[in-house]
Protein backbone atom coordinates (compact mmCIF):
# COMPACT_ATOMS: atom_id res chain seq x y z
CA UNK A 1 0.00 0.00 0.00
CA UNK A 2 2.60 2.60 1.20
CA UNK A 3 4.53 1.89 -2.83
CA UNK A 4 1.30 1.85 -4.36
CA UNK A 5 0.77 5.44 -2.28
CA UNK A 6 4.19 6.50 -3.50
CA UNK A 7 4.02 5.18 -7.16
CA UNK A 8 1.17 7.13 -7.69
CA UNK A 9 2.46 10.39 -6.00
CA UNK A 10 5.34 10.18 -8.28
CA UNK A 11 3.68 9.45 -11.93
CA UNK A 12 1.40 12.50 -10.67
CA UNK A 13 4.41 14.86 -9.76
CA UNK A 14 5.64 13.66 -13.02
CA UNK A 15 2.44 14.48 -15.43
CA UNK A 16 2.32 18.03 -13.57
CA UNK A 17 5.97 18.92 -14.49
CA UNK A 18 4.99 17.87 -18.19
CA UNK A 19 2.30 19.99 -18.11
CA UNK A 20 3.96 23.12 -16.22
CA UNK A 21 6.89 22.89 -18.97
CA UNK A 22 3.95 22.44 -21.80
CA UNK A 23 2.24 25.35 -20.54
CA UNK A 24 5.69 27.38 -20.40
CA UNK A 25 6.29 26.51 -24.28
CA UNK A 26 2.65 27.90 -25.20
CA UNK A 27 3.16 30.96 -22.72
CA UNK A 28 -0.17 30.08 -21.13
CA UNK A 29 0.32 31.53 -17.66
CA UNK A 30 -2.74 30.69 -16.00
CA UNK A 31 -2.41 26.73 -16.89
CA UNK A 32 0.81 26.97 -15.65
CA UNK A 33 -0.07 28.69 -12.32
CA UNK A 34 -2.73 25.96 -11.59
CA UNK A 35 -0.40 23.24 -12.50
CA UNK A 36 2.18 24.91 -10.44
CA UNK A 37 -0.36 24.67 -6.87
CA UNK A 38 -0.74 21.45 -7.99
CA UNK A 39 2.69 20.39 -7.86
CA UNK A 40 3.15 22.27 -4.53
CA UNK A 41 0.81 19.74 -2.82
CA UNK A 42 1.81 16.70 -4.85
CA UNK A 43 6.04 16.97 -4.42
CA UNK A 44 5.77 16.90 -0.36
CA UNK A 45 3.27 14.40 -0.36
CA UNK A 46 5.27 12.10 -2.61
CA UNK A 47 8.60 12.77 -0.72
CA UNK A 48 6.42 11.97 2.41
CA UNK A 49 5.12 8.71 1.13
CA UNK A 50 9.16 7.93 0.05
CA UNK A 51 10.09 8.60 3.71
CA UNK A 52 7.04 5.93 4.90
CA UNK A 53 8.64 3.52 2.66
CA UNK A 54 11.51 3.66 5.16
CA UNK A 55 9.12 2.75 8.10
CA UNK A 56 9.00 -0.43 8.27
CA UNK A 57 9.10 -1.42 11.63
CA UNK A 58 5.89 0.40 14.09
CA UNK A 59 7.93 2.27 16.15
CA UNK A 60 9.62 3.77 13.45
CA UNK A 61 6.04 4.92 11.93
CA UNK A 62 5.76 6.17 15.38
CA UNK A 63 9.07 8.29 15.51
CA UNK A 64 7.77 9.73 11.84
CA UNK A 65 4.58 10.76 13.33
CA UNK A 66 5.76 12.38 16.20
CA UNK A 67 8.19 14.09 14.31
CA UNK A 68 5.60 15.78 11.87
CA UNK A 69 3.62 16.85 14.79
CA UNK A 70 6.30 18.67 15.87
CA UNK A 71 6.02 16.28 18.90
CA UNK A 72 10.17 15.77 19.11
CA UNK A 73 12.50 17.41 17.36
CA UNK A 74 16.03 15.95 16.14
CA UNK A 75 17.69 16.83 19.90
CA UNK A 76 14.80 15.35 22.05
CA UNK A 77 16.49 12.84 24.62
CA UNK A 78 14.79 9.34 24.07
CA UNK A 79 15.25 6.83 27.19
CA UNK A 80 16.02 3.59 25.72
CA UNK A 81 15.42 0.14 27.86
CA UNK A 82 16.69 -3.55 25.66
CA UNK A 83 15.88 -6.29 27.60
CA UNK A 84 15.29 -10.45 26.92
CA UNK A 85 12.74 -11.70 28.73
CA UNK A 86 12.34 -15.90 29.76
CA UNK A 87 8.84 -17.65 28.98
CA UNK A 88 9.01 -20.92 31.70
CA UNK A 89 6.00 -22.54 31.31
CA UNK A 90 4.64 -25.59 32.85
CA UNK A 91 1.63 -26.81 32.24
CA UNK A 92 -0.87 -23.71 32.10
CA UNK A 93 1.36 -21.70 34.17
CA UNK A 94 4.38 -19.44 34.13
CA UNK A 95 7.20 -19.16 36.03
CA UNK A 96 8.11 -15.47 37.28
CA UNK A 97 10.16 -13.86 39.65
CA UNK A 98 9.67 -11.26 42.60
CA UNK A 99 11.59 -7.57 41.48
CA UNK A 100 14.59 -7.16 43.45
CA UNK A 101 14.34 -3.30 42.40
CA UNK A 102 11.41 -2.38 45.21
CA UNK A 103 8.33 -2.96 43.64
CA UNK A 104 7.51 -6.04 44.97
CA UNK A 105 5.73 -7.51 41.84
CA UNK A 106 6.51 -10.53 39.97
CA UNK A 107 7.73 -10.77 36.45
CA UNK A 108 9.77 -13.04 33.94
CA UNK A 109 13.38 -14.25 34.37
CA UNK A 110 15.21 -12.36 32.12
CA UNK A 111 16.48 -8.58 32.21
CA UNK A 112 18.33 -5.24 30.67
CA UNK A 113 20.91 -6.47 27.61
CA UNK A 114 24.85 -5.65 28.91
CA UNK A 115 27.30 -3.54 26.93
CA UNK A 116 30.53 -5.50 26.11
CA UNK A 117 33.96 -4.13 26.15
CA UNK A 118 34.45 -0.28 25.25
CA UNK A 119 31.03 -0.23 23.61
CA UNK A 120 30.29 2.43 25.97
CA UNK A 121 33.01 4.50 24.71
CA UNK A 122 31.74 3.61 21.71
CA UNK A 123 28.50 4.64 21.97
CA UNK A 124 29.19 7.89 23.52
CA UNK A 125 31.57 8.61 20.87
CA UNK A 126 29.29 8.39 18.11
CA UNK A 127 26.05 9.10 19.60
CA UNK A 128 26.37 10.53 22.83
CA UNK A 129 24.53 8.17 24.70
CA UNK A 130 23.99 9.81 28.11
CA UNK A 131 23.31 7.15 30.98
CA UNK A 132 19.28 6.41 32.27
CA UNK A 133 18.82 8.96 34.90
CA UNK A 134 15.58 7.14 36.01
CA UNK A 135 16.54 4.24 37.56
CA UNK A 136 19.78 4.44 40.04
CA UNK A 137 23.12 3.12 39.03
CA UNK A 138 24.95 0.52 40.80
CA UNK A 139 27.50 -1.92 40.24
CA UNK A 140 24.80 -4.30 39.07
CA UNK A 141 23.36 -2.01 36.75
CA UNK A 142 26.29 0.16 35.63
CA UNK A 143 26.72 -1.74 32.22
CA UNK A 144 23.30 -2.04 31.55
CA UNK A 145 20.95 -1.21 27.69
CA UNK A 146 19.24 1.17 29.67
CA UNK A 147 20.51 4.75 28.38
CA UNK A 148 19.06 8.08 27.19
CA UNK A 149 20.24 9.50 23.47
CA UNK A 150 19.36 11.97 21.49
CA UNK A 151 16.15 11.25 18.66
CA UNK A 152 18.18 12.27 15.85
CA UNK A 153 20.85 9.04 16.50
CA UNK A 154 18.14 6.82 17.13
CA UNK A 155 18.01 4.52 13.98
CA UNK A 156 21.71 4.26 13.39
CA UNK A 157 21.50 3.29 17.02
CA UNK A 158 19.23 0.30 16.61
CA UNK A 159 21.35 -0.74 13.54
CA UNK A 160 24.44 -0.85 15.39
CA UNK A 161 22.19 -2.66 18.33
CA UNK A 162 21.68 -5.16 15.76
CA UNK A 163 24.97 -5.63 13.69
CA UNK A 164 28.12 -4.41 15.48
CA UNK A 165 27.30 -3.67 19.32
CA UNK A 166 29.48 -5.58 21.01
CA UNK A 167 27.00 -6.80 24.08
CA UNK A 168 24.96 -9.63 25.44
CA UNK A 169 23.65 -11.68 22.44
CA UNK A 170 21.14 -14.19 21.85
CA UNK A 171 23.48 -17.26 21.56
CA UNK A 172 24.27 -16.72 24.97
CA UNK A 173 21.59 -15.26 27.66
CA UNK A 174 22.40 -16.80 30.99
CA UNK A 175 23.51 -14.46 33.02
CA UNK A 176 20.26 -13.07 34.31
CA UNK A 177 19.05 -16.96 34.58
CA UNK A 178 21.81 -17.89 36.63
CA UNK A 179 21.61 -14.84 38.66
CA UNK A 180 17.83 -15.12 39.50
CA UNK A 181 17.28 -19.14 39.92
CA UNK A 182 20.77 -20.39 40.02
CA UNK A 183 22.35 -18.00 42.39
CA UNK A 184 19.21 -17.75 44.46
CA UNK A 185 19.22 -21.63 45.09
CA UNK A 186 15.69 -22.15 43.34
CA UNK A 187 16.83 -24.56 40.93
CA UNK A 188 19.96 -26.30 40.54
CA UNK A 189 20.33 -26.81 37.07
CA UNK A 190 24.36 -26.54 35.38
CA UNK A 191 22.95 -26.02 31.72
CA UNK A 192 19.53 -24.75 30.00
CA UNK A 193 18.20 -24.48 26.10
CA UNK A 194 16.19 -22.04 24.65
CA UNK A 195 14.48 -21.18 21.52
CA UNK A 196 14.30 -17.49 20.39
CA UNK A 197 10.66 -16.50 19.78
CA UNK A 198 11.12 -13.16 18.56
CA UNK A 199 11.33 -9.52 19.45
CA UNK A 200 8.47 -7.30 20.98
CA UNK A 201 9.23 -3.30 21.07
CA UNK A 202 7.46 -0.82 21.47
CA UNK A 203 5.80 2.20 19.38
CA UNK A 204 7.96 5.50 20.17
CA UNK A 205 5.81 6.92 23.37
CA UNK A 206 5.28 9.07 26.27
CA UNK A 207 6.12 6.80 29.47
CA UNK A 208 4.02 8.14 32.43
CA UNK A 209 5.72 6.37 34.57
CA UNK A 210 9.28 7.76 33.74
CA UNK A 211 7.45 11.08 32.13
CA UNK A 212 10.16 11.09 28.88
CA UNK A 213 9.65 9.31 25.58
CA UNK A 214 10.73 5.78 25.72
CA UNK A 215 11.30 3.09 23.16
CA UNK A 216 11.21 -0.44 25.17
CA UNK A 217 12.73 -3.68 23.61
CA UNK A 218 12.82 -6.97 24.62
CA UNK A 219 13.78 -10.52 23.11
CA UNK A 220 11.40 -13.10 23.90
CA UNK A 221 13.62 -16.67 24.28
CA UNK A 222 11.46 -20.18 25.31
CA UNK A 223 12.38 -22.59 27.77
CA UNK A 224 13.30 -25.89 26.67
CA UNK A 225 13.54 -27.68 30.16
CA UNK A 226 14.51 -31.56 29.91
CA UNK A 227 12.56 -34.06 31.54
CA UNK A 228 14.26 -33.69 34.96
CA UNK A 229 14.05 -30.04 34.82
CA UNK A 230 10.11 -29.88 34.25
CA UNK A 231 9.80 -32.23 37.10
CA UNK A 232 11.98 -29.67 38.96
CA UNK A 233 9.81 -27.11 38.05
CA UNK A 234 6.61 -29.22 38.76
CA UNK A 235 8.14 -29.80 42.29
CA UNK A 236 8.37 -25.92 42.32
CA UNK A 237 4.46 -25.84 41.88
CA UNK A 238 3.97 -27.18 45.07
CA UNK A 239 6.66 -25.33 46.80
CA UNK A 240 5.12 -21.95 47.43
CA UNK A 241 7.62 -19.45 48.14
CA UNK A 242 7.86 -15.42 48.38
CA UNK A 243 10.72 -15.14 45.72
CA UNK A 244 8.74 -17.00 42.68
CA UNK A 245 5.02 -17.50 41.81
CA UNK A 246 3.57 -19.52 38.88
CA UNK A 247 0.80 -17.16 37.36
CA UNK A 248 -1.94 -18.67 34.62
CA UNK A 249 -3.17 -15.99 31.30
CA UNK A 250 -5.33 -14.74 32.86
CA UNK A 251 -3.27 -13.89 36.08
CA UNK A 252 -0.80 -12.60 34.08
CA UNK A 253 -3.23 -10.03 32.00
CA UNK A 254 -4.86 -8.88 34.97
CA UNK A 255 -1.37 -8.37 36.66
CA UNK A 256 -2.48 -10.21 39.42
CA UNK A 257 -5.43 -8.58 40.72
CA UNK A 258 -8.29 -10.81 41.44
CA UNK A 259 -11.88 -8.78 41.82
CA UNK A 260 -13.45 -12.41 42.71
CA UNK A 261 -11.99 -12.22 46.60
CA UNK A 262 -11.47 -8.61 46.55
CA UNK A 263 -7.34 -8.64 46.02
CA UNK A 264 -7.81 -5.29 43.71
CA UNK A 265 -3.38 -5.12 44.53
CA UNK A 266 -1.47 -5.42 41.37
CA UNK A 267 1.17 -8.25 41.69
CA UNK A 268 2.09 -9.12 38.49
CA UNK A 269 4.35 -6.29 36.34
CA UNK A 270 2.34 -5.17 33.33
CA UNK A 271 5.60 -6.40 30.56
CA UNK A 272 5.11 -9.70 32.18
CA UNK A 273 2.20 -10.21 29.46
CA UNK A 274 5.10 -10.30 26.40
CA UNK A 275 5.80 -13.60 27.52
CA UNK A 276 3.04 -15.55 26.99
CA UNK A 277 2.37 -17.88 24.27
CA UNK A 278 -0.88 -15.98 22.90
CA UNK A 279 1.24 -12.75 22.10
CA UNK A 280 3.86 -14.40 19.92
CA UNK A 281 2.37 -14.14 16.63
CA UNK A 282 2.28 -10.48 17.61
CA UNK A 283 6.38 -10.65 17.90
CA UNK A 284 8.94 -9.20 15.41
CA UNK A 285 10.36 -11.95 13.53
CA UNK A 286 14.20 -12.18 11.92
CA UNK A 287 16.96 -14.27 10.73
CA UNK A 288 17.53 -15.91 14.39
CA UNK A 289 14.06 -16.93 15.03
CA UNK A 290 13.24 -20.37 15.85
CA UNK A 291 16.91 -21.26 16.63
CA UNK A 292 17.92 -23.45 19.64
CA UNK A 293 20.39 -22.63 21.85
CA UNK A 294 22.04 -24.75 24.40
CA UNK A 295 24.41 -22.91 27.48
CA UNK A 296 26.16 -23.69 30.73
CA UNK A 297 24.46 -21.74 33.56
Amino acid sequence: MKGFKAFILGVLSLILIAIIILFECNDWPAGNSLSGIALGFSLPAFKRALQDLRDTTIWKTSQRKLQRGNFIKDDTLVRISFAYLYRIKVGNKYLLVKNERGTGKYQPVGGVYKLAGNEKIQLKNRYQVKDDNKISIDESSRDDYRLRIENKYLRKFMKRFDHEASRECIDNLSREFKEELIDTNIVNWDRISYRYCGRHITELHWGEHFQCYELLLADIIELLPTPEQEIDLRNMMEQPSESYCFATVDEIISLGIDTNSGNLRETIADHTKKIIQENEGKLIKNKDVGKIYSVTV
